[in-house]
């Protein structure tokens, strides 16, 4: 897998950078998933509002390796910039 650098801060992922996949605080690591980041720059079919559920179905479509857990990829698109509210009672990922 090649490196990626995250679009949000600059910080140069590598594909074996222990990520907190496994950790109970999505955002230890201070940094989005390396998965994350790739499927982000590479998926711009969804701009403006989608369902979290739609986004994250999307996401594990399209990742190859071991995807990383919901809560770990909103909180790693917050990260890029990507805000979740509400919609009704339906969380929805916005992203500009």
């Amino acid at each position: 897998m090649p490196d990626v650098t995250c679009p949000s801060c600059g910080h140069h992922l590598t594909p074996d950078e222990p990520s907190s996949t496994a950790s109970a605080n999505p955002s230890s690591a201070g940094h989005p998933d390396p998965s994350v980041v790739r499927w982000f720059r590479s998926d711009p079919s969804w701009l403006g509002e989608l369902s979290t559920d739609e986004v994250y179905g999307g996401y594990l479509r399209a990742t190859t390796g071991r995807p990383v857990s919901r809560a770990r990829f909103v909180a790693d698109l917050a990260h890029l910039g990507v805000e979740k509210v509400l919609d009704d009672d339906t969380p929805v990922l916005v992203r500009a």
